[in-house]
């Protein structure tokens, strides 16, 4: 790339995404098809291309995104997961590619490193409010990977949205320690059904199983996982990632304009109100909800949108109840 302070003239932007775990995973999932959106369209007119890279830590990921870069072939290295202490390494390198870090567990490294979070807290919130409102037990349960902030926030907004309902409400917390984990997950779900909870959030895989064997309902995490168990999976949080790769494409325009990066020390996030998070659909369990408990949700989702109803954003490791 040569650096330059004429005029910019819309151009290809090519991006090479480095998984977290794999298309199976649904957090790398929802970043593909927001790629595949924004590659459709952007508000920036330049045309994307991407390629994905299978997941790799440690110094075996800083071997390949030396390579990635060294070909001169990517504008932008996307990293799904939390890659900055091998970027720490390469920024200066290579100081006319664009490092890009999602998630938590990341830090800037230099002006060409830019910090992105996929943040659902508000959508959890609402979880939670739905979860007290139809539980029969009065305690909720949630499975999650790992006590990371962008898991944390997501159960500290279910809790406080379930005892915004129910003052009494219960949340029964594991973490299975794993980022992709099917048994450790179903076996976590069983434990707190075992405790009381009648509603799961599963924030660490789509273990719809365990809920459809307890007779228990679920929430999925990041996307509507609906089809996936019809019978079960009430709602889910559903994060996009379009203003936030919208967002970035943004910043290397404006690079190419200015003939530097600017970078960022503190990560970028799109609320409910910006199209970053929604909740998903009922879908064919609609006739489950009461129409107040709908209203109620519906009336709160319209709040947080307005900027009336704040969801406190809490990082703080949960604790079961």
């Amino acid at each position: 790339m040569s650096w330059s302070s004429t005029a910019y003239a819309a151009e290809d932007v090519n991006i090479a995404l480095m998984y977290s775990v794999g298309p199976e995973s649904n957090w790398d999932r929802v970043i593909v098809e927001a790629l595949d959106r924004v590659a459709e369209n952007n508000s920036h007119g330049v045309s994307v291309s991407y390629d994905t890279k299978d997941s790799v830590y440690g110094d075996e990921a800083e071997s390949v995104m030396n390579l990635l870069a060294k070909t001169g072939k990517y504008d932008i290295i996307l990293s799904a997961t939390a890659h900055s202490d091998q970027i720490q390494n390469l920024s200066d390198k290579y100081p006319d590619t664009m490092f890009v870090s999602l998630g938590s567990g990341n830090y800037n490294t230099g002006p060409n490193h830019y910090l992105m979070y996929g943040r659902v807290h508000e959508a959890a919130y609402l979880l939670g409010m739905l979860a007290s409102s139809m539980s029969k037990t009065g305690v909720l349960g949630a499975v999650g990977s790992f006590p990371a902030d962008d898991i944390n926030d997501q159960i500290n907004a279910y809790r406080a949205g379930a005892q915004a309902v129910n003052a009494d409400a219960k949340v029964k917390i594991s973490f299975i320690e794993s980022w992709y984990d099917p048994q450790k997950a179903i076996e976590a779900t069983f434990a707190q059904n075992a405790a009381g909870a009648d509603i799961v959030y599963q924030l660490a895989g789509e273990v719809y199983e365990a809920c459809r064997d307890k007779e228990i309902l679920c929430f999925g995490m990041i996307e509507d996982t609906h089809e996936m168990a019809p019978d079960v999976v009430l709602s889910s949080s559903v994060l996009t990632w379009d203003p936030a790769m919208d967002w970035m494409l943004g910043e290397w325009v404006q690079a190419q304009k200015e003939g530097k990066f600017a970078g960022n020390e503190e990560a970028v996030w799109y609320g409910m109100a910006d199209g970053g998070s929604d909740i998903a659909p009922y879908h064919a369990l609609e006739d489950k909800v009461p129409e107040d408990v709908k209203a109620k949700i519906e009336a709160a989702r319209a709040d947080i949108i307005s900027g009336k109803l704040e969801v406190p954003l809490v990082l703080d490791v949960p604790v079961s109840d």
